[in-house]
């Protein structure tokens, strides 16, 4: 073949060397830029996996976790970055109260669990509470935002609240407490089976609904204030409570089991959020509860999201909180939130079926109280810790001639408005109490004083009737006769009450009475202060309250023997006006 017009032309070695070279530089000149920018973004992997990464640990109440978790899933899902490092996030579950007592510089993981970057309490209440430290409140920040909201709620059963005339009559706490203390209520409705039915109550320390519930029986106002006619309304709610437990998972629980055999089978109503209302009958649609809502002021679950300023968490993990922060406000979050059963921060249901108001959840609840702050929250758990204290009282009564004298602006005399107050008093006594009655007055048998009903436990019998019926029986036979021989009597019911003493009670004797000592006998005021400051147990004291009653009642010498026996004088000059006063003195709480 003739080839004399072809050239052929022979690569030189060098050259393609060079080529190769070039390409190769060129290869590893992009090669470096995408690793640079991948080492930028934080996503250079090796095995699929980030070489530089951090997470963020959020600490949340059982109540939000698991929707809170559902989010964060997403969340990871978008392969965040914050300063050329991966992020992600993890929920760990802890109850508000507990983490609420954990929080702050000395936080400790063996004891506390994993240490947070975040905290996602069921309520801004519970920052509160961690606040009341100056260490925890440090690490607390600025205002931190709702993420959802869960109004408080009384959960009743279904058809106890169908009784009552719900949903078509709005209920609200105080009418499910007055009517399971009433049990011709039931019977009126058609249903005397629901006359045993009682109250649960969920620790206040570590249960937000069982918080919740406290504030809106003694601080239905949001004040912080505690009056005496919340002092009342805690004596009644006390009167029907049948079962204590840590949260209301176990009321629930009981609700579902029939056979329950434990004292929470009997319990029909007990404090919860509207999330776990609906979560629970959602899975129990047979044996449904009712949401029972404040008809004032609402405690509102707010769920505050509170990245927390402590020394280990990062700038960079502070970064991420802050994407959290506003992920959980985009519509996604909203979807999984709403899913779960949780309002909106302002209180909407954001168009989901899961809070449907013809299942009697509102479509918008009733206005959240203020926020409380940690010193009047302090104020208002006093006073239910005093509610829950047991007593041990014995109450004496001046039955003297002058309890015959009129009482001003009113058609009673002074022993009539007595027998009215020991009633209304004796009618809200705890199962927890125990209590005695007597009453003196010289009628010139040589008796100072006179036992009515014997000292014992308020549930059990005196003699052969309940002491309930025993006590209002014998205030209701009361006469007035006689001189007042109060020395003596103070005596002698200080020194019967050493012998009832029990621990872990406060044991107190009562006195009231319109007048001063009248009889020429007996111990004088100074032999009486005396005796009672000498023979008075350190370990073992016995208070002695007075109350002076009218315009007549000596009140200078019952303040000194009060503070003899390290009690207190109470001046009720115009008892008409002070008959709240004349009730709690009948339940030993005086405040």
């Amino acid at each position: 073949m003739d080839t004399s017009g072809v050239v052929t032309r022979r690569r030189r070695p060098g050259l393609t060397v060079l080529r190769i070279g070039l390409v190769i530089l060129l290869c590893m000149a992009v090669a470096a830029g995408t690793v640079g920018v991948l080492w930028q973004r934080g996503m250079l992997s090796l095995a699929g996996r980030c070489l530089t990464s951090s997470t963020v640990t959020v600490v949340a109440s059982p109540t939000v976790e698991p929707a809170l978790n559902q989010v964060l899933a997403k969340w990871n899902a978008t392969r965040p970055t914050v300063d050329g490092a991966c992020v992600t996030a993890r929920t760990v579950v802890q109850e508000s109260g507990q983490a609420a007592a954990a929080v702050g510089p000395g936080w400790d993981p063996a004891r506390d669990g994993d240490k947070p970057d975040v905290w996602v309490p069921d309520s801004s209440v519970w920052l509160s509470v961690a606040g009341s430290r100056p260490e925890a409140a440090e690490l607390l920040g600025a205002q931190p935002e709702s993420i959802a909201t869960s109004p408080a709620v009384l959960a009743l059963r279904k058809p106890m609240a169908t009784a009552l005339g719900w949903p078509q009559r709005p209920l609200g706490r105080q009418d499910v407490i007055g009517a399971l203390s009433q049990p011709d209520v039931w019977a009126k409705a058609g249903h005397p089976e629901y006359a045993s039915m009682r109250v649960g109550l969920t620790d206040p320390a570590t249960s937000t609904a069982g918080l919740a519930s406290v504030l809106s029986i003694l601080d239905p106002t949001g004040t912080g204030e505690v009056g005496q006619q919340q002092l009342i309304a805690g004596l009644q709610v006390s009167r029907v409570v049948g079962g204590f437990a840590p949260d209301a998972g176990v009321f629930f629980a009981a609700q579902s089991t029939a056979a329950a055999i434990d004292q929470n089978s009997a319990v029909a109503a007990f404090p919860a959020l509207e999330k776990e209302v609906a979560e629970y009958n959602a899975a129990n649609p047979a044996g449904e509860m009712a949401p029972v809502y404040d008809t004032q002021q609402s405690f509102v679950a707010d769920f505050p999201y509170v990245p927390l300023t402590a020394s280990w968490v990062s700038g960079r993990d502070r970064a991420a909180a802050d994407d959290i922060r506003q992920y959980l406000h985009g519509p996604d979050a909203r979807a999984i939130l709403a899913r779960h059963y949780l309002r909106t921060p302002d209180g909407a249901t954001d168009g989901t079926a899961a809070l449907p108001v013809s299942a009697g959840y509102p479509a918008a609840p009733p206005a959240a109280r203020a926020a409380i702050t940690p010193e009047r929250l302090s104020q208002v758990m006093a006073a239910w810790a005093d509610l829950q204290r047991k007593v041990n009282l014995l109450v004496v009564l001046d039955t003297s001639g002058s309890m015959t004298k009129p009482v001003p602006d009113t058609k009673l005399n002074r022993l009539a408005l007595l027998q009215q107050t020991a009633g209304a008093g004796f009618n809200l006594l705890p199962h927890t109490m125990s209590i005695g009655l007597w009453e003196f007055s010289g009628r010139g048998d040589g008796q100072a004083h006179r036992e009515l009903v014997p000292f014992g436990p308020y549930p059990a019998n005196a003699g052969a009737i309940p002491r309930a019926q025993a006590l209002n029986q014998a205030v209701g036979a009361l006469r007035a006769e006689g001189d007042t021989p109060l020395y003596d009597t103070v005596y002698d019911a200080f020194k019967t009450m050493q012998k009832q003493w029990e621990a872990g009670s406060t044991n107190s004797v009562v006195i009231i009475t319109d007048g001063a000592n009248e009889v020429a006998t007996g111990l004088t005021l100074e032999q009486l202060t005396a005796k009672l400051a000498k023979e008075q147990i350190k370990d073992k004291p016995v208070q002695v309250v007075t109350i002076a009653v009218g315009p007549d009642a000596d009140a200078a010498s019952l303040e000194k023997v009060a503070a003899a026996a390290g009690g207190r004088n109470l001046v009720l000059r115009e008892p008409a006006s002070a008959i709240e006063t004349l009730v709690l003195a009948f339940t030993g709480r005086l405040q």
